[in-house]
């Protein structure tokens, strides 16, 4: 038997199960982890959409152009002319560009409406401003996203682990933005 009492637990851990939803209604890391997971699969196959019409008709803007090898190991696409088709390939930079940007709006708009993206909304969580309870809006949606993009993932994505150790689950870029993730 020791004569010595066990070590008190880590500074901020309440010995709640962080996978889980806690007593003030902070989503658990295994909710906002499922969320992110399935947005990353339902926006990306809109997104695999948009890229492969964009890739479909830039290929099709060349279809008349030739691959010509050369004696010394080199290679030229050579196309008659009118090709490639000009208005395919500005077609195919206009489908690119403005698909993927939809794509972004049509993640950012109800987060900034409703603080649900489609996964958050299957998973039953909510992004909040800490306070109020509203919708983060908007702009602050898009801070929070480009923050959590650019420093949280970047960081060996401490920025999204902080909310294991964080007494209100929250990442950097819910710190940041003044936000919390609650269940809906």
């Amino acid at each position: 038997m020791s004569e010595f009492p066990p070590p008190p637990p880590p500074p901020a851990y309440s010995g709640s199960d962080v996978w889980a939803t806690d007593s003030a209604g902070h989503a658990g890391f295994g909710a906002r982890l499922g969320a992110y997971l399935l947005d990353v699969v339902l926006y990306g196959i809109v997104t695999v959409v948009v890229v492969v019409i964009a890739v479909v008709l830039g290929v099709a803007a060349f279809a008349d152009c030739s691959l010509v090898d050369y004696s010394d190991g080199t290679s030229d696409i050579v196309c008659p002319d009118g090709s490639p088709s000009a208005a395919l390939l500005l077609g195919a930079i206009a489908v690119g560009v403005i698909g993927v940007l939809g794509v972004a709006l049509l993640y950012l708009i109800p987060l900034g409406r409703t603080g649900q993206t489609w996964g958050r909304r299957i998973v039953g969580i909510k992004v909040v401003r800490v306070g109020t309870g509203a919708a983060p809006g908007f702009w602050r949606a898009v801070g929070r996203q480009l923050f959590a993009g650019i420093i949280s993932a970047n960081v060996l994505y401490l920025g999204y682990l902080w909310m294991l150790w964080d007494s209100d689950r929250q990442t950097w870029h819910d710190k940041v933005s003044g936000t919390i993730v609650v269940r809906s």
